[in-house]
């Protein structure tokens, strides 16, 4: 008995060391992650944070959090960026010309059927009531021991901060989001991807872009009040 007792309380120790040393912690209900250009609302408690992110400060900082599953292979992030030029022009131009049609289908390259991408998909969505840029990509990977896959999701939108001093004010919005799975299991795959693409949209529909110049964007017909975030069936 006695041996039974000290092998438990080895086994608790083990356990609390490895918690402490953990770089993450679960987030708290309701919690609002902030950063210095926009906040949002966590899904749920199943998702977990960079410890570091828990003083009043952090609102403060330019850098950002990911949140990942706490028992899955999952994560998103949330976060804004410095506009470049080039592809970006577009999301600046209420007539610009994303993609050839609605859901825009690439075949896959020689260099990406290497590296296991299996498909990709671009099409329009709505942040905010901006419109943005949106793709999905899936990559295989593993042997026959083991097969996996990765679906990536990306979402980029531009708009105007009254605090940005450089490019005219012009920022971008960027949400990814992503889950691994067992590609022999496709039951998992779709419960994966069904928790984090339900995640993802919780925390996007409690978005909000700080300094946005919400007059500047209207006048330039950059918002659409009749359009909403939807998430996709890829």
């Amino acid at each position: 008995m006695r041996k039974v007792m000290q092998y438990i309380i080895l086994l608790s120790a083990v356990f609390l060391l490895s918690a402490c040393s953990s770089p993450f912690r679960q987030v708290k209900p309701n919690e609002v992650i902030e950063s210095k250009n926009l906040s949002y609302i966590v899904p749920s408690t199943e998702w977990r944070i960079d410890k570091e992110y828990y003083h009043e400060k952090d609102q403060y900082r330019e850098g950002t959090y990911y949140l990942g599953h706490l028992t899955e292979n999952m994560q998103f992030h949330i976060y804004t960026s410095n506009y470049r030029k080039g592809w970006e022009d577009k999301l600046f131009d209420k007539n610009g010309h994303y993609y050839d049609s609605d859901v825009e289908e690439h075949e896959i390259s020689k260099i990406g059927k290497e590296t296991g991408v299996t498909y990709s998909k671009q099409w329009i969505a709505y942040v905010n009531h901006m419109k943005c840029g949106s793709g999905v990509f899936s990559r295989g990977f593993g042997g026959s021991y083991y097969s996996g896959g990765v679906k990536f999701y990306s979402i980029a939108c531009g708009y105007y901060d009254v605090t940005e001093v450089n490019d005219d004010g012009k920022r971008i919005l960027n949400i990814n989001y992503r889950y691994t799975h067992n590609t022999k299991n496709p039951q998992e795959a779709k419960e994966a991807e069904h928790t984090v693409k339900q995640a993802a949209k919780k925390a996007i529909l409690t978005l909000k872009i700080k300094n946005i110049d919400t007059q500047r964007m209207e006048k330039e017909g950059l918002m659409h009040y009749d359009k909403e975030f939807e998430s996709t069936k890829w």
